[in-house]
């Protein structure tokens, strides 16, 4: 494990100079510890809605509460104190709705991007790093607390004594919540290899058939008695590298551009506020103590640093005009935008305020390339209406849907109107790129994966669904069949599996897989 270096704690002098009444002091203490806060937040609240708030509500309180901080070197125990405290209250106000059930009611709750997703996403993980964020979403709710503060220490954002004060544990019983979060971790993991695992044990098919494809941590506890009696399964995850070695040096998810002008928007009240507070009780020596730690700041270029932030978000929001994107673009990390220097979200230590600002960086996607002009991948006319697909493989069965999952089914033209209904679907420009295609139902809903499940729900309106509901058409495996890729996971396509169930699968250079993606777009019945 990576231990945090003493050049990446929070400057002592700009910490004091903030607590004084410094307002570009208190504007580069903001940017230097907004990413650990929502970092922090985002894993102990799975991404809930409420993050932005809860992130919010916790850069108040320590503006408002650093005219009494006594100990400027201890900031970032107190700062990530008041963070568990913040967490803590919204549990004990929101209860209801921080559960990994899924919800019932189709209009009132459709998915939403948890924060899972966006680490994969804007992080770009691959490999054993993508399956560690996956597993989280296994776990159960009270243990996100502890996950997120140990996930922070294993990429060397804190250390042990620092999460023990934040959770108010002694140092040994601190390890004790670490280690059993771990292991259950651990078993997530497990889990997930053999649930993403293609072919999947046939056992684990059949213990798997009630699923909803929404992970949860009663899900991890059904299917981990299976994986660990079973030797196909434990074999699948038998190169499991141990988590901590996964995280050391990762880098943080960024944070919004917009919660970041959001947090220092609420600058001027609550950073006024607690200099009034703070003025009608200082001494004289303070005053004096003030005025030194303002003297070292003037070499600091933190002027520049407020700079390279408002330069950052412009850029930000004409990427978001440009591209209707809710994430920033690879190098808009708002760690780099309010910390100079950091320019990539590749793992990389903070920098100090006297680093020199990088260039404004040139926003660009990362995404699928657009199909080439020349060949079937490209988004034709006719694929454009309402279309059945057949499979290559299984040539009287449909993919279809039951209770909003993906199936593949047979179906014809004497089934049930609620069947051949159930295997249309109307192709549209893609939510993510027109140049591929996104699937609606006779309900509007859209075709999308989520956990690598194929499922329907309504459009969010997030930038997470948009790419989740757009897939890019493939040559197939016959002449005049299309595969349909994913957009935000090149490489994964639509198929079916051995149960008939719908996921999207990475590619595997077998006949048989390739058959098994392959489908031919037909006319519907009605």
């Amino acid at each position: 494990m990576r231990s945090r270096d003493t050049r990446e704690q929070p400057d002592v002098a700009v910490v004091a100079a903030a607590r004084d009444g410094d307002r570009q002091a208190a504007e580069q203490l903001v940017g230097d510890c907004l990413p650990l806060v929502y970092n922090i937040v985002g894993r102990a609240l799975h991404g809930h809605g409420d993050v932005d708030d809860v992130v919010q509500e916790t850069m108040v309180r320590v503006l408002d509460g650093l005219p009494g901080l006594e100990r400027p070197d201890r900031f970032r125990s107190w700062l990530v104190a008041i963070t568990v405290r913040q967490i803590r209250d919204r549990w004990r106000t929101g209860r209801t709705w921080l559960t990994s059930e899924p919800l019932d009611d189709a209009g009132a709750g459709e998915t939403q991007p948890d924060f899972a997703d966006l680490a994969i996403l804007r992080l770009a993980l691959s490999g054993q790093r993508r399956e560690a964020v996956e597993a989280t979403r296994w776990l159960e709710d009270e243990e996100r607390e502890v996950l997120a503060l140990w996930w922070m220490e294993s990429a060397g954002e804190l250390t042990r004594g620092e999460l023990s004060a934040a959770c108010g544990l002694t140092p040994s019983h601190a390890a004790v919540r670490v280690q059993r979060v771990k292991e259950r971790l651990e078993t997530a993991r497990a889990v997930v290899r053999a649930v993403t695992a293609s072919p999947r044990c046939p056992d684990l098919a059949s213990v798997l058939g009630s699923w909803d494809g929404r992970p949860s941590g009663l899900w991890r506890k059904r299917l981990a008695r299976h994986v660990r009696d079973c030797p196909a399964c434990l074999r699948s995850g038998s190169d499991l590298i141990p988590a901590e070695g996964l995280l050391a040096g990762l880098a943080l998810v960024p944070v919004p551009i917009g919660l970041a002008g959001l947090v220092l928007a609420r600058m001027p009240a609550a950073g006024s506020a607690g200099a009034g507070a703070g003025a009608g009780t200082r001494t004289a020596a303070r005053a004096g103590r003030t005025a030194r730690t303002t003297g070292r700041l003037a070499a600091k270029p933190v002027a520049a640093a407020a700079a390279t932030a408002v330069t950052l978000a412009v850029a930000g929001a004409a990427w978001y005009t440009a591209t209707g994107s809710h994430e920033p673009g690879p190098r808009h990390a708002v760690a780099g935008a309010l910390s100079p220097g950091t320019s990539s979200v590749q793992p990389s230590p903070r920098t100090s305020a006297a680093r020199t600002p990088s260039p404004t960086p040139t926003p660009s996607r990362t995404h699928a390339p657009a199909p080439k002009a020349a060949s079937v991948t490209t988004a034709e006319p006719r694929f454009a209406g309402r279309h059945v697909l057949r499979s290559v493989d299984r040539p009287g069965d449909y993919a279809s849907q039951s209770d909003r999952l993906g199936i593949l089914g047979p179906v014809g033209a004497t089934s049930s109107e609620a069947v051949r209904q159930a295997a249309t679907f109307t192709f549209v420009p893609g939510l993510a790129d027109p140049h591929c295609y996104s699937l609606k139902d006779a309900a509007g809903r859209y075709v999308r994966h989520y956990a690598f499940r194929i499922r329907l729900d309504t459009d969010d309106a997030s930038a997470l669904f948009r790419k989740d509901a757009t897939f890019c058409p493939r040559a197939g495996s016959t002449p005049g069949s299309v595969s349909l890729e994913s957009y935000n996971y090149p490489g994964r396509y639509l198929r079916h599996r051995d149960d008939l169930q719908l996921w999207l699968d990475p590619a595997q250079d077998t006949a048989a897989y390739r058959a098994s993606r392959s489908f031919v777009l037909a006319a519907p019945w009605s």
